[in-house]
């Protein structure tokens, strides 16, 4: 049995260059080889934009590195790839990609297919980033996902854009219209706070959920007791926070719907008459409010 380890959410800089790396363990955990390695970039589409092979590589080969043993890494947005010359093409779009990647371990293991999401961000939306991790941060905490040195504390960068992401839709979910495709299509300098509230509701969400797998409720030996109990004070902010945003996000949405208006051209026609004859009290046609 190989295990594949490799980041679920990846996010480059755009126009910026990065590794995306997958590293393959047996199951004793050490590292191990590939005898078989492809790669299939593909857009949200399913369309394919670039595919690799380290043991069979194409004819112009492969840009798949060995690292070491068991670690191999592409970097993606290379300037000297065929694909980026004479202009960057590979990360010069905001957006998602999927890298799929096909790995068989040592001769007689199962091939594993494992899906990393790619999100290439603007620098604008570190802006939002730093604000966001210092309402929902507030230690600073370090994670390491290295296998090696495992310690699942805190919240990555890629952790914190996806429940930035989780905010807008949900701000998307709310009627009145507009709704805002991207991060960057949101007017963060003037509502900001109402999508970092919104993104602070995914995020501890998703801390709620961790807390009912993890939380102790009555642990005791000979008389030494141990509690931990995080769900009730997670779960009831986070639903002070939904009542919040029941509330502020219509409101703050308004600013951008304007009030409707009906022109009416004044005739004898018996369908104004009508019209005029059915409208409430005040309102406005032509310069005189009916009665």
């Amino acid at each position: 049995m190989t295990t594949v380890i490799a980041n679920p959410i990846q996010c480059i800089l755009r126009n910026k260059k990065e590794r995306i790396t997958i590293k393959l363990y047996d199951k004793e955990d050490n590292l191990v080889d590939a005898t078989e390695l492809s790669l299939e970039v593909t857009d949200l589409g399913d369309s394919v934009i670039y595919a690799d092979d380290y043991i069979n590589p194409p004819p112009a080969g492969t840009r798949i590195v060995r690292e070491s043993v068991g670690c191999y890494h592409i970097l993606w947005g290379d300037p000297t790839a065929p694909q980026n010359v004479p202009r960057q093409t590979e990360t010069a779009q905001l957006g998602k990609c999927l890298f799929v990647w096909c790995v068989t371990g040592p001769a007689g293991t199962e091939p594993t297919n494992v899906v990393q999401v790619v999100n290439f961000v603007s620098a604008r939306s570190g802006v939002m980033l730093s604000a966001f991790r210092q309402q929902i941060d507030k230690a600073i905490k370090a994670t390491s996902t290295d296998p090696e040195d495992f310690c699942p504390l805190g919240y990555t960068n890629c952790d914190l854009f996806a429940y930035l992401e989780g905010g807008l839709q949900l701000i998307n979910a709310y009627q009145p219209y507009p709704t805002f495709c991207m991060l960057e299509n949101f007017p963060f300098q003037k509502f900001g706070q109402t999508l970092i509230d919104a993104a602070l509701l995914v995020g501890i969400n998703a801390q709620t959920l961790f807390a009912i797998d993890t939380d102790i409720d009555n642990w005791s030996d000979q008389g030494n007791a141990w509690v931990i109990n995080h769900h009730p004070k997670l779960a009831a902010f986070s639903a002070a926070m939904s009542q919040r945003l029941d509330k502020l996000i219509p409101i703050m949405k308004l600013h951008f719907v304007n009030s409707g208006s009906l022109h009416v051209e004044m005739g004898p026609n018996w369908r104004l008459q009508t019209l005029v004859g059915m409208a409430p009290q005040g309102a406005l046609f032509r310069n005189f409010f009916s009665s």
